[in-house]
């Protein structure tokens, strides 16, 4: 079983990896990663957003990977632009592309 924490790791490593590869040269465009030009709070809002949209559609591994600042939802406009953009963009994507971990054995309803 994978702690949320593990998959937090993986997930910041997965961004790491592809914002250097897009700035090797070659465009890369990934619904996991914030767009250019926003503020911490809507990136960390995007990212938390993503994790939950991940998690909402069903992704493989992001079973309890979703989370929420509720407080700050509420309160700071940027974090919840970038959460609502970043739910969308990745549960789009894990509807549109499943994703499965391991091996066989797994079926999706």
């Amino acid at each position: 079983m994978t702690s949320k924490r593990a998959i937090e790791r993986q997930f910041r490593a997965v961004l790491v990896t592809i914002a250097w590869l897009a700035t090797s040269g070659d465009a890369l465009v990934n619904p996991q990663v914030p767009p250019p030009g926003g503020s911490p709070a809507f990136d960390e809002g995007y990212v938390d957003g993503c994790l939950t949209g991940f998690q909402d559609a069903g992704r493989d591994g992001y079973q309890q990977a979703g989370r929420k600042d509720q407080a700050r939802y509420l309160s700071a406009a940027d974090y919840r632009a970038g959460y609502d953009q970043g739910y969308q963009a990745c549960f789009e994507e894990e509807r549109r592309n499943p994703k499965l971990i391991g091996g066989g054995g797994h079926s999706r309803h």
